[in-house]
């Protein structure tokens, strides 16, 4: 405070090296090696490492004059301004650092968010996220000094969360021009803006060269929505369209819907162009495509309501029982619709094979013990709709069904359950009615001889129904209250015994082994159930038991200390640049001191379960016991399933996971898999899987992924049909991915579909890359899972 006092009474003061504090509360704070004051000039002037500041910004250069008054600043000599993350280099600068605004001479400016470098030859600042480039100037996200890539051009404008422009742009790959364009706008943003996304190019044998042109439109904070042209040589144009709204995490919808006319169909014969292209269509089924109209509409949509009540709505109808199958990939393909809806909404689509799609509207009220659903269903089936026949699909409209969690009853042992429901089964074609049923269920949990946990259960499955149209007509009169009451019982007996191993072996201390033998026994008692409508539900009789033994071995390893905290953070950034490297930021500040690590913290104890393995088999007395029929075997035990879980390393992302099915009176195999998947630190990628039914299909299937070396990496996926002998999908591709752009080549060949496809992708990071249903700056991740 000393040197302020000095200074506003002496008209000029030699040399300090003290800061000063300009500006009270609105502090600017300002040092250097030698520091001056002209009173009557209201000027400090700072000389030999000059350092300005306020707030989050900041001025360091060789010599500074600061204007006390109108808070201009003139900088040079190594001149670097900071505004928050982004920064401005240069020989020279002008800045008003109340407003924000300036130039610089000779600059090189950096805008973290978007990982852009602009050059030029004057840069000036015209407010707080906008910048003017006069003249040449240069364009890129890459770190190095002789960039990639890079876009120079002439009278740069950019606006940051907005649009950049550019005059006479030229797009350069190693300084060799490659695109030229009058004109060029592109995205400095990272929320959304409307504009035109990144296309996308591919080739294939049945659609021919295809491109994908998306138009974005951000229409308020809260919605936007996506406009697709997709052109096919040999198909013709399919339009597209998305359209998102999200009015709170628990409140959001997306519907999407495709047309194609098409120029092809598939009736069996094959259709040829003038071209000579021929057209085989999807052999898979029998059915034949005929129609030229093609079309899909899929929405999700959740809700939140007032009093805890929540609804969902999904909706799925597509033109006929090829389309999913001939367009999966591509921006509105099926796989990733299916994807998105996976993340965005937790429940995705039926399988692309699915010819009978389901349609459904749910509410829920949830109380801590019980819920109350209402839902209506409508089972959609495309080949009956498309061939204009009988429709025989039950649909649920409505459903209502009210349960309550396994709870106690009063003060006593005793517990209870209960699920009940009131269905309306409708049809065009055949019988339709109402079902009512309640199926309360009683437990007492107890000990058996101190090791055993036994617990039984009693139940009843009480069921009204009444048809509304019997078809074809029946005896039973309609509209005619019916009833049916079922009993069953219920006891299952387990126990767990288990043992702790001293291992003492690198790392782990101690293994546990916990085996859980089970016996479930289950009756249902033969209740004539008389002449049934098909749309109530059979209650067959049972006399069932059920055994089963399970292993689980966890084992425990001791962490001490803690780990370094600024080692953690060096190995984010080493992730995150994916073998770039950071910005190469010019020093601001001193650096804070680095993080300590605390020698003398407390070991904590870390548990994994490495495996699992479990045996089981159901004894069938009814079977057994029922008169075997002439020159049949009576067979009461059913097949003995095996399933095996291994995860045997903490560190190591190595899974296993088998399963097997075995007949005691064929002594064969029934069925088999297993599936296998590692990755290690590098993110390479392996896994197989192998499936076998007896007499039914046998295949295998392997996936790879590869960093070969610095930036490269590779990709394959294979399935082969071992039942049939032949091939049934590959894929390969191929990704070059440096610091700050990414190649990706992808070829597909889809047996079971006889296309063959070709994609390729371009991505220069920073520039922006689209993924459905959201906008991100683009660092280069996942571009090697992208197919056309």
């Amino acid at each position: 405070m000393c040197i302020f006092y000095m200074l506003a009474w002496m008209p000029c003061v030699a040399a300090a090296e003290s800061p000063a504090v300009v500006d009270g509360g609105n502090a600017y704070h300002i040092k250097a090696d030698a520091l001056t004051y002209d009173k009557v000039a209201q000027i400090y002037r700072a000389r030999g490492n000059a350092f300005v500041s306020k707030g989050d910004q900041s001025l360091r250069a060789d010599a500074v004059d600061f204007d006390d008054r109108t808070k201009d600043a003139k900088a040079w000599g190594n001149v670097r301004f900071f505004s928050g993350m982004d920064w401005l280099t240069g020989s020279q600068i002008e800045m008003n650092l109340e407003e924000g605004t300036g130039s610089v001479q000779n600059g090189t400016l950096f805008i973290e968010e978007s990982h852009f470098y602009l050059r030029g030859d004057r840069i000036e600042r015209t407010g707080k996220d906008s910048y003017f480039i006069k003249g040449a100037c240069r364009l890129t996200s890459c770190d190095d000094d002789r960039p990639a890539w890079e876009i120079t051009g002439s009278d740069l404008r950019v606006t940051m969360e907005g649009y950049g422009t550019v005059k006479h742009a030229a797009l350069r790959a190693k300084s060799i021009p490659v695109l030229y364009a009058p004109f060029v706008v592109f995205p400095a943003k990272i929320k959304r803006q409307t504009g035109l996304l990144i296309p996308l190019v591919s080739f294939s044998n049945t659609n021919g060269f295809e491109y994908y042109q998306p138009f974005f439109w951000a229409i308020d904070e809260s919605s936007d929505a996506t406009f697709y042209e997709h052109y096919m040589a040999h198909r013709g144009v399919k339009h597209g369209v998305e359209y998102r709204y999200v009015r709170s995490p628990g409140t959001k919808g997306t519907m999407m819907y495709d047309y194609l006319w098409d120029e092809q169909i598939d009736d069996g014969s094959g259709s040829a162009e003038t071209s000579g292209y021929h057209y085989e269509g999807f052999r898979g089924d029998s059915e034949d495509r005929i129609n030229r109209k093609r079309w899909w509409f899929r929405t999700k949509a959740d809700w939140e309501f007032p009093a805890d009540w929540t609804a969902m709505l999904d909706v799925d109808f597509v033109s006929d029982q090829d389309y999913l199958r001939e367009f999966a990939w591509g921006y509105a393909g099926y796989s990733f619709s299916d994807q998105y809806f996976q993340k965005e909404f937790g429940r995705g689509l039926d399988e692309e094979e699915e010819t009978v799609r389901l349609n459904q509207f749910n509410a829920n009220k949830s109380w801590d013990q019980y819920s109350l659903n209402a839902t209506v269903q409508w089972y959609d089936d495309v080949i009956v709709r498309k061939n204009n026949l009988d429709d025989t699909t039950l649909q649920n409209l409505p459903a209502v069904s009210f349960s309550g969690s396994k709870q106690h009853i009063g003060d006593t042992s005793f517990y209870f359950d209960l699920s009940s429901s009131l269905n309306h089964s409708w049809r065009e074609e055949g019988t339709r009615g109402y079902t009512m049923d309640a199926s309360p269920r009683a437990y007492y949990p107890t000990t058996v001889l101190k090791y055993f946990d036994f617990e039984p259960s009693m139940g009843v499955q009480e069921t009204l129904w009444q048809a509304e149209e019997y078809d074809p007509p029946s005896s039973n009169k309609e509209d005619q209250l019916r009833s049916r009451e079922i009993p069953d019982f219920e006891g299952d007996l387990s126990t767990e015994i288990s043992r702790v191993f001293e291992v003492r072996g690198p790392g782990i201390d101690k293994i546990r082994h916990g085996i859980r033998p089970q016996v479930v026994y289950t009756y249902v008692p033969d209740v004539e159930q008389g002449d049934l409508p098909d749309f109530v539900e059979l209650v067959e009789e049972q006399n069932l038991l059920s055994y089963s033994v399970t292993n689980n071995f966890t084992s425990r390893r001791i962490e001490k200390g803690k780990r370094d905290k600024k080692a953690k953070r060096d190995k984010k950034v080493r992730l995150d640049t994916k073998g770039g490297r950071p910005a190469p930021a010019p020093v601001d500040r001193e650096s804070d001191a680095s993080d300590e690590v605390d020698e003398n913290a407390p070991s904590r104890f870390v548990y994994h379960d490495f495996c699992r393995f479990s045996l089981s088999q159901d004894y069938d007395l009814l079977t057994a016991r029922r008169p075997a029929e002439s020159g049949a075997e009576r067979q009461p035990f059913s097949d003995v399933e095996g399933r095996l879980e291994l995860t045997p390393f903490y560190d190591v992302a190595l899974d296993f996971l088998g399963n097997v099915a075995w007949s005691p009176y064929s002594g064969d195999y029934e069925s088999y898999d297993a599936a296998m998947a590692f990755e290690d630190v590098r993110g390479d990628q392996v896994s197989a899987e192998y499936r076998y039914s007896r007499d039914d299909s046998e295949s295998v299937m392997g996936k790879l992924l590869v960093h070969l070396f610095y930036s490269l990496s590779a990709f394959w996926e294979h399935e082969y049909n071992l039942a049939e002998k032949e091939h049934v999908n590959s894929v390969f591709g191929v990704t070059y991915e440096p610091q700050c752009w990414a190649f990706s080549l992808t070829y597909t060949h889809d047996r079971s579909m006889g296309k063959r496809e070709y994609f390729f992708e371009v991505s220069l990071y920073g520039l922006g890359k689209y993924e459905l249903g959201q906008y991100r700056p683009d660092r280069g991740t996942d571009t090697w899972l992208k197919k056309g």
